[in-house]
Parts: C-alpha cells; sequence; structure tokens
C-alpha cells in the first residue's frame, strides 16, 4: 500500500508546481497507486471543504493566489497616469 501525503505536502506540492497540480498529477508525484487513490480523493475534498484549495476544472489551486496565467479587465488611466488591470 502506497504511503499517502500530509495535507502540508499536498499545499507544498501545489504551490511549488502550479502548473501541475490535478489529482493524477499529485498521485503521480507522491507515488499514490492503486486503491490509495480514494484515500487521496478524499484528502483533497477534505482539504477543499476546509478553504485551503480550489478545484477549478481538473486541477486545485490556492483560492488567494491568482493562477499563472489570467485574463484581466484594463481600465483606463487614473488621475496619476497610472493603468489599472482587475482579474476578470
Amino acid at each position: 500500500m502506497s504511503k499517502l501525503p500530509t495535507r502540508a505536502e499536498i499545499l507544498e506540492w501545489i504551490d511549488a508546481h502550479p502548473t501541475q497540480t490535478s489529482k493524477r498529477d499529485i498521485a503521480k508525484a507522491f507515488g499514490v497507486k492503486g486503491a490509495a487513490r480514494i484515500d487521496l480523493k478524499a484528502l483533497l475534498k477534505g482539504l477543499e471543504a476546509d478553504g485551503h484549495i480550489q478545484k477549478q476544472k481538473r486541477s486545485y489551486r490556492d483560492p488567494d493566489k491568482l493562477p499563472p496565467v489570467s485574463v484581466l479587465k484594463r481600465s483606463g488611466p487614473n488621475s496619476d497616469g497610472d493603468l489599472i488591470a482587475l482579474p476578470m
């Protein structure tokens, strides 16, 4: 039976590898195989329920950080002449 990673190890992995955060990538990185994948899935759901990670399509990410690539809405210059962009 494969050893499951701790919650802290999963959060570190997601922080260090923002483009490889699917359940499959996490399982491959920690060597989780077979029936242990069910336990990993439950662990990820627990992290999601606690608000530590957010599931977006098939990958997980830190809800407090912007994704590595993001669409921005640009507004006109402010009174100082600086351009402002906000994530959509």
